[in-house]
């Protein structure tokens, strides 16, 4: 009888203190991973259900009396974790858990086990049941030194940086160069000639290859001044509006333009009707006036501009103009004169890579060289499309750099046409008068359409404002610094 209660009682104690122990255990994670994910929150999940698992790990180890093998690391900052209490210890309030670190400290001994109640007095002792062997678990030796193993967190590591490789992208293919202007060594009449192109890499990545010319910058004088002009044109340039050859004059020796762009608007049956006779006598005026490369731009009547291009090439024979423009519907009459009198020839698209393409190989198909073709994409002002324009602009540019020679070729951005003709440059303030002063609206409005264009890979942008010019120049010298040479010439 007395045996049967010795081992009753003894079941009894083992079940108690199992219970009691596992409760404690309970208790102790339900509070600790409360108050640990409180702490984790401003982590990320990932890294807070990692830091979450290996410290329950570790404190179910602890409370089984075996030390943990190592301490938790994780990738990011660890958070410090207090030490498990023991059981008289748990109804005290647990320690404060730090925000930036994360150290699982190893407790100094296991918990203490529930004591057995003794047996009454008059109940004679017997002997304790044979004890069941269980192979000890190997406890595994922690080195001081590894312990307290910091992990720096990403700010840490970025401050820590001091320099880096930058990755480079080397282009098979280079733009093609192209040279405006002949001297008369060359058979033309020019003091100095406008290289574009000849780069391997996208604008301004010195770092990736060679760019052996900076942007160019023309200005435009008008055979026929139009009666929607912005005034601000109007007060900037004076009576010089209304003679081209002295305005080239000054666009050139005043303002440093490396260009002259002449618009023939004039020779449209619409719009004065002049005809080829006055445009070449306008053109060998402005040759004879300044000595930089000049730009022959016509219009969109294809039988009147065909007419007048044909009799300037034949006329400047040898000058090396920069004849602007062909399309895919109106290409051969310009093409061939441009071919049969050494001149250069801009090719236009709608703002579209195969167009775009496509232009570029028929020209080549009709044998005209390929250091004469100067690719105009087409562009929109700023807020009129320009971040299309952009986007396709430096999509030929990479195309080309890629490997496709077909559109290995320098870019012209027609910025001052598009950009005063925007509501937001010319409008008046009385209309507007939130947008601010005119004058400095619509000059900003121009070097804002411009600026982009020339990151996106413009070898040649033509503008209408003098302190434009100015401003793109000082941008280019600081990306570019040996952009200012050209003035300086």
């Amino acid at each position: 009888m007395s045996a049967l209660f010795q081992q009753m009682v003894s079941s009894v104690s083992r079940q108690i203190a199992d219970s009691i122990k596992d409760k404690l255990a309970g208790e102790l994670r339900e509070m600790l991973k409360a108050d640990i994910q409180e702490k984790l929150r401003p982590i990320s999940s990932e890294l807070r259900q990692d830091i979450t698992r290996e410290v329950a790990a570790s404190l179910l180890g602890a409370i089984n009396g075996v030390a943990p093998a190592q301490t938790v690391q994780t990738k990011a900052p660890i958070v410090s974790v207090p030490s498990v209490p023991s059981a008289p210890e748990m109804k005290a309030p647990l320690a404060p858990v730090a925000h930036r670190a994360v150290e699982v400290v190893t407790p100094s001994s296991p918990a203490p086990k529930a004591e057995v109640p003794k047996p009454p007095a008059n109940v004679p002792a017997l002997a304790p049941a044979p004890a069941k062997e269980v192979a000890s678990k190997p406890v595994a030796s922690v080195p001081a030194s590894t312990k307290k193993q910091i992990v720096r967190s990403a700010e840490q590591k970025l401050a820590a940086v001091r320099s880096f490789a930058i990755p480079k992208e080397e282009s098979s293919e280079r733009i093609q160069e192209v040279k405006l202007g002949a001297t008369r060594e060359e058979g033309g009449t020019r003091g100095r000639t406008l290289a574009l192109g000849g780069q391997n890499c996208l604008a301004f990545h010195h770092f990736e290859g060679t760019i052996p010319h900076p942007p160019a910058f023309a200005l435009e004088v008008f055979d026929t001044v139009s009666a929607k002009l912005s005034p601000v044109l109007r007060e900037t340039w004076g009576d010089l509006l209304g003679n081209p050859v002295e305005m080239a004059k000054a666009c050139v020796e005043q303002h440093g333009a490396d260009a002259i762009s002449i618009r023939l608007e004039g020779t449209h049956p619409e719009k004065g009707g002049k005809s080829p006779e006055d445009a070449l006598a306008l053109v060998r005026g402005v040759l004879n006036a300044v000595d930089v490369p000049l730009i022959i731009t016509g219009h969109s009547h294809y039988d009147a501009t065909n007419e007048v291009m044909k009799a300037i090439a034949a006329g400047c024979k040898g000058e090396r103009l920069l004849l602007n423009w062909v399309e895919g519907d109106n290409y051969r009459t310009i093409a061939g004169a441009a071919l049969a009198y050494g001149h250069c020839l801009v090719a236009q698209s709608p703002i579209d890579v195969n167009l775009a393409k496509q232009l570029n190989i028929l020209l080549t198909n009709m044998d005209l060289p390929r250091d004469r073709i100067v690719m105009d994409p087409m562009t929109g002002a700023l807020g009129y499309g320009l971040e299309y324009t952009y986007s396709v602009m430096e999509r030929i540019r990479l195309t080309g750099l890629g490997g496709d020679a077909a559109l290995t070729f320098p870019m012209i951005a027609h910025v001052g046409q598009e950009a005063w003709k925007a509501k937001e440059g010319h409008a008046p303030e009385s209309a507007f008068p939130q947008w601010g002063d005119r004058a400095k609206r619509s000059v900003l409005w121009e070097i804002q359409t411009a600026m982009p264009l020339v990151l996106s890979g413009a070898d040649l942008v033509v503008l209408y404002h003098p302190e434009s010019l100015a401003a793109l120049r000082r941008n280019v010298a600081k990306l570019f610094p040996r952009g200012a040479e050209r003035m300086e010439k």
